[in-house]
């Protein structure tokens, strides 16, 4: 295995590469493949900060419809940029963070109704 970095759209990723013998012809998947979500909530319908960082963007307004997985912030924490996916179905009754704003894990970013 070979680990390379890779850039994609102004990102950076770190991917592992595996030589494939050509009689094989394929790679052995991972028997289990660990994959982290971003969304976060309380059980209240508080959409909170996963990780400390700064807001990059908010993608929704007050007053919008929100679905269960769908992007509505983006902060960047060690110069990688993390989407923030809803964890329920509402609509926007209140937008806490502003972009720009430093945030601490578990702050409310905005508030669903």
């Amino acid at each position: 295995m070979k680990v390379y970095k890779v850039k994609v759209n102004g990102k950076v990723y770190e991917v592992e590469v595996e030589a494939v013998d050509e009689v094989k012809g394929g790679i052995e998947a991972p028997a289990q493949v660990k994959k982290e979500e971003v969304v976060v909530s309380q059980g209240s319908n508080d959409i909170l900060a996963p990780i400390a960082g700064k807001v990059l963007s908010v993608k929704v307004n007050v007053g919008d419809t929100v679905k269960k997985g769908q992007t509505v912030a983006i902060i960047e924490a060690m110069k990688l940029e993390n989407e923030i996916q809803s964890a329920f179905d509402g609509k926007v009754k209140q937008i806490v963070v502003s972009v720009g704003d430093d945030v601490r894990n578990k702050d409310v970013l905005i508030v669903l109704e």
